[in-house]
């Protein structure tokens, strides 16, 4: 009976959310909770239950814009919160890598302006995206208490206001008690 419960509990989980808010349960933790726009989807992988899941959503065009979230907290007891030197050297090891491919000769990191967190991104532009592949790239990690949210933002076309709108709701992340199940 438990093995039903997970697996029907894993679908769920898998099912596209058109919703105005996505709660995403961290096993032990409050949960991740997500303010989507109207039109976006979301949905919530997660490959085993004690494993961060990611979260694939996309606006209301997907072949203009997919965003990936995955929530990563620490192993073991530990809680303590990464600083901002650590999530800063996590995102330049991400643009070090990315910028081959880059357009874009310097890649500099920019702050996400998240009131109470700790972000930051870079942006690229794929010199020679593959055929069906997006052309901008926006990456990143946000620290939320013990809690990093790691983001890649994918666009195609005039990739600005998707981009602001991804970087957005990035910024409104937010944490709340677990869910309880009825």
């Amino acid at each position: 009976m438990l093995r039903t419960a997970l697996t029907l509990l894993t679908f769920a989980l898998c099912l596209p959310v058109l919703a105005e808010e996505l709660r995403v349960p961290l096993p032990g933790r409050d949960d991740l909770v997500i303010d989507l726009p109207a039109q976006w989807r979301a949905q919530v992988r997660r490959p085993h239950a004690e494993l961060p899941p990611s979260v694939a959503i996309s606006g209301p065009d997907a072949t203009a814009l997919q965003m990936i979230l995955t929530p990563i907290w620490p192993a073991g007891s530990s809680a303590k919160a990464p600083t901002a030197d650590e999530l800063r050297a996590q995102v330049q090891s991400g643009a070090t890598q990315a910028k081959p491919r880059a357009v874009e000769a310097a890649l500099p990191l920019k702050d996400l302006g998240a009131s109470g967190k700790t972000g930051y991104y870079f942006s690229a532009t794929d010199r020679a995206p593959e055929p069906g592949g997006y052309k901008h790239l926006t990456q990143g990690v946000l620290g939320m208490n013990e809690l990093r949210v790691a983001f890649t933002v994918l666009a195609n076309g005039q990739s600005h206001e998707p981009t602001a709108q991804a970087l957005e709701l990035l910024r409104s992340l937010r944490r709340a008690p677990a869910s309880k199940s009825p």
